[in-house]
């Protein structure tokens, strides 16, 4: 994990049946916010909780508020990941460290409709995202869950059309894709094309690129796809583990810090399927 920072867990409770709310405090000035509503951290849940296939013992967790002297995150409790076993057992008092935050929400100014597709990990950026939104600004938002337990409010300012999916989450075919094409027709119009934000599984989050670069014809400049986890995680580790050095030198060459990762992402699609992944 990157350069951390310890925090005290102030506080544990839960938000649906599939989510916890842990706040934290931090330390003086050695933590601070990006500002972006989808600012993430990455947390160690302890070598209790590693990986057995690579050892990690960290996860990435979404700022879903900002305190005066810490922040909230969410953490999904359903499955059998490092993450949720974390969740479940942690308490106030624990001691936690986390990485400086990092962020990938920035609508363009020109781009006053919003699209925001996501599964349940998705959930809390969505959240703080409406929550912190303009009232100028308008959202179309569609949120697949594996239990419709899991919906709640999103309170925001702005004009929001939220529609509640079941799919995904590693129970089944995730529907994102399809609603994003059912959604852009009504959206697009001749002065500016709405920014796509879409946080999901790795795989679906490229087939949603795909679809929105080549089939919907969308501009790199007005969308921010991330994948947030692995379906095949384990496959996924043993591929890139098996990597020969001239592969990861490739790997290295085009993730270039001087592009945007959209950009990245023209060339990095063909090199990750012919490794398989």
């Amino acid at each position: 994990m990157e350069t951390t920072i310890t925090t005290v867990v102030t506080g544990v409770e839960p938000v649906t049946p599939g989510f916890v709310r842990v706040r934290v405090t931090t330390p003086g000035d050695s933590w601070r916010s990006t500002g972006a509503a989808d600012e993430f951290v990455h947390v160690d849940v302890g070598e209790a909780d590693a990986d057995a296939s690579d050892g990690h013992a960290s996860r990435h967790y979404t700022i879903s508020k900002v305190l005066s002297d810490g922040f909230e995150m969410e953490i999904a409790v359903h499955g059998e990941g490092p993450g949720a076993a974390w969740g479940e057992r942690v308490r106030p008092g624990d001691a936690v460290a986390v990485s400086e935050p990092k962020a990938y929400y920035a609508p363009p100014s020109s781009a006053h409709r919003r699209v925001l597709l996501g599964d349940a990990t998705a959930l809390p950026a969505i959240a703080r995202i409406l929550a912190e939104a303009n009232p100028d600004e308008r959202f179309a938002v569609v949120i697949e869950l594996a239990t419709i337990a899991d919906s709640r409010e999103l309170p925001s300012a702005a004009a929001v059309d939220l529609e509640w999916r079941l799919g995904g989450n590693g129970i089944g075919p995730s529907v994102l894709r399809s609603a994003l094409a059912d959604l852009l027709p009504r959206l697009r119009d001749a002065d500016a094309e709405p920014y796509l934000w879409v946080a999901c599984e790795a795989a679906e989050s490229r087939r949603i690129r795909q679809f929105a670069r080549h089939e919907a014809q969308l501009p790199m400049t007005v969308l921010r796809i991330v994948g947030y986890w692995h379906g095949d995680h384990e496959r996924v580790v043993r591929a890139w583990a098996n990597l020969t050095e001239a592969q990861r030198e490739r790997a290295a060459e085009i993730w270039r810090e001087d592009r945007t990762d959209e950009e990245n992402w023209v060339d990095y699609e063909p090199f990750l399927r012919s490794l398989g992944v």
